[in-house]
């Protein structure tokens, strides 16, 4: 299946909605795989997205609307007759520019090409007119071998009565607005997410310490709240970020078994971050990303005076769980967080002197004390749920994928209907995104690009026709 997204976009602005939600469905598509060309006005300088091609030509929109609707169908002709779907960006009603002249160009080629098209509606819907003779029409009736697509289901009843559509013919794909995308994650914070399937766990933590001090740092009381966490039923994910591993790959392994044989599934509960990152440090922009996810913090640290990693947990909102023996945690912990016994080093008195390490002997057994601890903390998680709700798989596997394979299936001349999620191939994530910085860029056109009031329509006065 090949995929054309035809948009006419003359340049990119992250302030106008459009293109940020056409850059979210373009990685979208990259990411489950799909086979498809982001089709831009060929005047375009910028490169800001995947399978970005500067193809479409545009008319000067002084020009009779039937001459510039008759150049764009040979135009469409030409570029679109290999693909089997194509989505537009807003084609269907907008009237300025020569939005109304590619709207007829559409119509009248489709019959043509062996494309079936998905034309997204952006503008609210509108009562339809009594009278609509053509033009008008264009934008008040269904067009041929075409799903409408809009961005919520509440309101597809009215939509499909605006276009004269059978229900059928309308579906609602939600505006993509992936958390990962809208910080700039780095693709190591994505690899990670997916590993551990984040967005399906009810407790996530990232800790971060030295692997030559793993134990003093107070992993053992990480891994046994988890653990107790995850027996009371909930998913859980444990990032352990651990730096300067190169020499203790022996005791990382060690470690690794104990830590499932406390229930915890390596790869899919935990994983060790320097074996994704040979062995480097987690990038700091990294860690601060999945703080930003993270709900809980466990810090059992033997000994602090403050702790910088429990600073970055608590300025990032994580449930806190921490060493009752440590003052500087009570200290700065405050009334909300937990606090547990662990094993932890007395103040004042040096290592290896008598009296040094203070060793807690749990009763009836470590289990049951992290177990009772559980039944405190879970209530008082932080539900971090609504990060993921307009993520880029959530709407894949919900919406979008369901839509292309029936755009698929009616271009082949198939019945779509018999096509549903039940029926479907369930796709995975074929590509870890690098960031495309779409947030920070703020240009409006490109170099020498002529500025009109219709960013996602330039005009175009200086091409022949």
């Amino acid at each position: 299946m090949r995929v054309a997204i035809a948009s006419h976009f003359g340049g990119f602005q992250s302030s106008y909605a459009l293109h940020v939600g056409w850059h979210e469905r373009a990685r979208m598509l990259e990411r489950f795989g799909v086979d498809f060309d982001f089709l831009v006005n060929k005047k375009c300088r910028e490169n800001l997205y995947p399978h970005q091609v500067n193809i479409l030509p545009n008319r000067p929109s002084s020009e009779p609307l039937s001459e510039r609707a008759e150049f764009f169908a040979n135009v469409y002709k030409d570029v679109l007759k290999d693909y089997d779907v194509i989505f537009t960006a807003d084609m269907m009603y907008q009237r300025k520019g020569n939005f109304l002249a590619c709207n007829a160009a559409q119509r009248s080629v489709a019959k043509d090409l062996k494309a079936w098209w998905c034309h997204w509606i952006h503008s609210g819907w509108t009562t339809r007119p009594e009278k609509y003779p053509w033009p008008e029409s264009l934008r008040y009736t269904m067009p041929p071998r075409s799903f409408l697509v809009y961005l919520n289901s509440f309101e597809l009843p009215q939509l499909a009565a605006m276009y004269g559509a059978l229900p059928h013919q309308v579906h609602a794909v939600y505006n993509p607005k992936d958390i990962r995308s809208f910080y700039e994650m780095d693709p190591l914070a994505w690899r990670i997410i997916d590993e551990l399937n984040i967005p399906q766990k009810r407790a996530v933590q990232i800790f971060p310490f030295c692997s030559t001090r793993m134990d003093a740092k107070g992993i053992d009381g990480v891994v046994r709240m988890m653990a107790a966490v995850k027996r009371a039923g909930l998913p859980v994910a444990l990032v352990l970020a651990n730096a300067n591993s190169k020499k203790r790959i022996v005791e990382i392994e060690e470690k690794t078994k104990w830590i499932e044989a406390q229930g915890l599934t390596h790869g899919k509960d935990f994983l060790w971050t320097c074996f994704l990152n040979d062995h480097r440090p987690l990038p700091r922009k990294t860690i601060a990303d999945l703080f930003k996810l993270s709900n809980l913090f466990t810090f059992t640290s033997y000994r602090e005076t403050v702790g910088n990693v429990f600073q970055e947990a608590k300025i990032s909102g994580c449930q806190l769980v921490l060493s009752s023996a440590l003052p500087c945690l009570q200290e700065m912990g405050g009334p909300e967080a937990i606090y547990i016994e662990t094993d932890h080093k007395t103040p004042g008195i040096r290592d290896n002197e008598p009296g040094d390490m203070q060793t807690v002997g749990y009763s009836p057994d470590a289990d049951t004390y992290f177990d009772e601890i559980a039944e405190v903390l879970i209530p008082r998680l932080p539900d971090r749920s609504h990060q993921w709700y307009f993520s880029l798989d959530r709407i894949w596997h919900e919406q979008l994928h369901l839509l292309l394979e029936r755009a698929y299936a009616a271009s082949k001349g198939e019945d779509y209907m018999l096509v549903g999620n039940d029926t479907i191939k369930p796709s995975e994530v074929v590509t870890v995104l690098e960031p495309m910085e779409a947030y920070g860029m703020n240009r409006q056109w490109g170099t020498d690009h002529p500025k009109t009031d219709l960013p996602h329509d330039p005009e175009s006065k200086d091409e022949s026709p």
